[in-house]
């Protein structure tokens, strides 16, 4: 297989040439050495999956906290690189994606009552799984997982480390009407018992992929992901309800504000994508410059996810997260 090596910590990073013959032939076995698979039982009685890849002497564990209709498959080139560097990895899958339970029969759609759900999971499975590893604790956090991630530091700060909001959804881009418009037709929606309904302009999976308008600027990682998704039905979790547009802007009001935003005292490693099209990114300079102890790193040239970019800046994206956390 050809790699690219990063000879700092070791990474052999996968070339967008038979990237998805590599996945299989050599990234999947791999993972298959490390992975363990389990649920438990939330605060509420919800179903939480998860996944684990563990490996001794680690030089600590890192946390997934994934996006907006993603499923744990989708992070298996980046929990390979992770093992690849000595940490053992956590993901779990959050309430309403993957194979965690969900609360409608239209695995379709993606509702929640409010973000705390999501961050209360989060922390009860890093209490009961993460930290018996007694190991120093990190959080990768991404798009919608990246604002679960920002709520979860600002009401436990002192779980983690160091942590990494990679595009993170401080406050996500609605088209066509404006935000503060958006978020009150959403609110009404919930309160008239109508949460459950689509979104404006959300619709179900579409079997056929369509790269061009996707969050990657890899084809070959678009294209594996996506083949991943139409062989699991309940990884095709794919459009908004009114219900959860409401409690991502309530989510967004409360991590924003001034008071939750001093809370969080750990070094942050914020991206920002100059070709970003899912969350907005003056919130997220903002959200940043307010932190007392953040780094922003922008890749202006790459679309929300900057690690299914080209193949130069997914390997700076790597290069900058293994030089923070080894800081």
């Amino acid at each position: 297989m050809a790699q690219t090596e990063n000879k700092k910590t070791q990474i052999y990073y996968l070339p967008e040439a038979g990237y998805r013959k590599n996945m299989k032939k050599v990234v999947e076995p791999y993972l298959r050495k490390y992975r363990r698979c389990g649920s438990f039982t939330s605060f509420d009685g919800t179903q939480i999956f998860f996944v684990t890849y563990m490996q001794k002497e680690a030089k600590g564990s890192i946390v997934i906290s994934h996006g907006f209709s993603e499923f744990a498959e989708k992070y298996n080139e980046m929990v390979f690189y992770f093992l690849q560097a000595g940490y053992c990895v956590f993901l779990p899958e959050h309430r309403g994606h993957g194979r965690s339970e969900r609360k409608m029969q239209n695995l379709d759609k993606v509702y929640v009552k409010n973000f705390a759900e999501y961050v209360r999971d989060l922390h009860i499975f890093v209490k009961k799984f993460v930290m018996p590893c007694r190991n120093e604790m990190y959080l990768f956090a991404h798009s919608m997982g990246g604002g679960i991630g920002a709520v979860y530091l600002q009401r436990y700060p002192y779980d983690f480390k160091k942590a990494v909001l990679s595009s993170p959804m401080i406050q996500m881009k609605i088209g066509g009407v404006p935000y503060p418009a958006a978020i009150v037709i959403a609110h009404l929606f919930r309160l008239c018992g109508l949460g459950r309904m689509y979104a404006a302009g959300q619709e179900g999976f579409h079997r056929e992929p369509d790269f061009e308008h996707s969050c990657c600027l890899s084809e070959e990682r678009y294209l594996y992901a996506h083949g991943k998704r139409k062989k699991d039905r309940r990884s095709q979790t794919c459009g908004a309800t009114y219900g959860w547009v409401s409690a991502a802007g309530l989510a967004s009001a409360y991590m924003q504000h001034e008071r939750s935003i001093r809370r969080i005292k750990i070094p942050v490693l914020v991206f920002a994508a100059g070709r970003e099209h899912m969350v907005n990114t003056d919130e997220i300079c903002r959200f940043a410059g307010k932190l007392p102890k953040a780094r922003l790193v922008w890749f202006v040239n790459a679309k929300h996810e900057i690690f299914n970019a080209g193949e130069r800046a997914m390997r700076q994206f790597y290069d900058e997260v293994f030089a923070f956390l080894s800081e």
